[in-house]
């Protein structure tokens, strides 16, 4: 009767164990589902870029280059977390206060979950304090180079990234390209646009170039107005023959190298001065370019030949060279699909993580520290700022109708990050021992 009554006991017990267990992973699945769904809609992502005033020249099709990256992902790349993309689009005009109102629009109107914007250091410097403090929301910023940006507007970013270089990249990649060029170089003469950028880019090409070559003299440092309509430059021309130097560097962009190639060449400048190295002479759809002449390039793979070989330029610059007829030499136009292809893994990430649907903070947070291989190369994501592979000098050729670039000389990986225990003075002070 006992060994019944024990045989009786036993079975129930394992009968309520097996049933607890049951529902006890019911209940554990059913909430796991419930925490891991992910929502059927599009997912909204705000690109506010130029397409008007100073700056469309610069980047002519950034309206374009932003449709064409979200349907290389949608199409491609299965959007986000399988979820399709769905691109709200704002002219920025390359203007500071439109640029924070647009911001605003995007969170508090369109509530979109991500933006990508901001060609102008000035853009990039207004927006992202309100990004940290008020909006908190996964931002890149597809340019923006000015040193400020980190070290002393957001010293500690949370939801700020950048894609594009930043101003020590870009000047240790015009020293050492001008290096190459002519390494004899005594004299030089720099021209840049009269704000937060133009000042930042030209202390610190001044700062490298004496690291590299102590003995160079710089005998005209000028800075123009920024953005004027009908600008004119046959002062500061002249003022450049007249010192002869060997090199002259200039970093007037949008309208305003336009305007400054045209009156350039028309004065003779480009026939009088040993080099001349317009920085932005590839941009403004070939409006400034000349066979051979030095040009940065800020979008690597996509510009470099064969531009169209290789993941994923294979399918996305031909795409925006059909649609657009130009190459995307100016970073800009393929960081938007660079900040997608982030975008994309940090989601994932997250979700992979933690089983839920990313927050903001989440996707944020998972940023840093990602690598991806973009339409410039292999790029990572290191203290908020990207390696930016498509950082580079070379000569500008046309090949068929199309203007590409050979003969790159790209930044060092080793040179491509300030290291956080060093600040920006610190790490420059050490690159006069690279020779050594």
């Amino acid at each position: 009767m006992l060994v019944g009554r024990g045989k009786s006991f036993i079975v129930c017990l394992v009968s309520a164990v097996f049933l607890t267990g049951a529902m006890g992973g019911f209940a554990f699945a059913a909430a796991q589902a419930e925490k891991g769904k992910i929502p059927t809609e599009p997912i909204k992502i705000g690109f506010a870029v130029p397409m008007s005033g100073v700056a469309a020249s610069l980047s002519p099709n950034a309206g374009v280059n932003a449709e064409l990256a979200v349907e290389y992902m949608n199409k491609h790349e299965g959007g986000i977390l399988g979820r399709q993309i769905k691109p709200i689009i704002y002219d920025s005009k390359a203007n500071a206060q439109v640029t924070v109102e647009l911001f605003g629009k995007l969170v508090e109107s369109d509530k979109v979950e991500a933006i990508l914007g901001c060609l102008s250091s000035s853009t990039g410097l207004a927006v992202a304090p309100k990004v940290e403090a008020q909006w908190k929301i996964p931002t890149l910023l597809l340019e923006a180079t000015t040193m400020a940006m980190f070290t002393t507007v957001i010293p500690k970013p949370k939801y700020v990234y950048r894609i594009g270089p930043d101003d020590v990249m870009q000047s240790i990649a015009h020293v050492t390209a001008i290096l190459r060029e002519k390494p004899d170089v005594k004299t030089i003469a720099i021209g840049a646009p009269d704000y937060e950028w133009g000042h930042d880019v030209s202390k610190r090409f001044q700062q490298i170039m004496q690291k590299f070559k102590p003995d160079v003299k710089f005998v005209y440092t000028f800075f123009h107005p920024f953005g004027e309509a009908g600008p004119n430059f046959a002062a500061y021309i002249t003022n450049v023959m007249q010192q002869k130097p060997d090199v002259y560097i200039g970093y007037s962009w949008g309208s305003d190298g336009v305007a400054w190639h045209n009156q350039a060449e028309a004065m003779g400048l480009y026939t009088k001065i040993p080099l001349v190295f317009d920085v932005f002479s590839g941009t403004a759809k070939g409006e400034m370019a000349r066979e051979g002449v030095l040009a940065e390039t800020r979008a690597g793979n996509g510009t470099f030949p064969p531009y169209a070989l290789g993941y994923p330029n294979s399918k996305f610059t031909p795409a925006i060279l059909e649609k657009t007829g130009v190459l995307p030499t100016y970073g800009m136009d393929i960081h938007m699909l660079t900040g997608l292809l982030y975008l994309k893994k940090a989601y994932e990430k997250a979700y992979d993580l933690t089983g839920q649907y990313p927050t903001p903070e989440m996707v944020a947070k998972t940023l840093d520290g990602l690598s991806i291989i973009g339409p410039d190369g292999i790029s990572s994501m290191i203290n908020h700022q990207s390696t930016s592979p498509g950082m580079a000098v070379g000569r500008l050729h046309n090949e068929k109708g199309t203007w590409v670039m050979k003969d790159m000389v790209p930044v060092p990986d080793y040179l491509k990050i300030v290291p956080p225990w060093m600040t920006v003075e610190e790490f420059i002070n050490t690159l006069d021992k690279l020779d050594k």
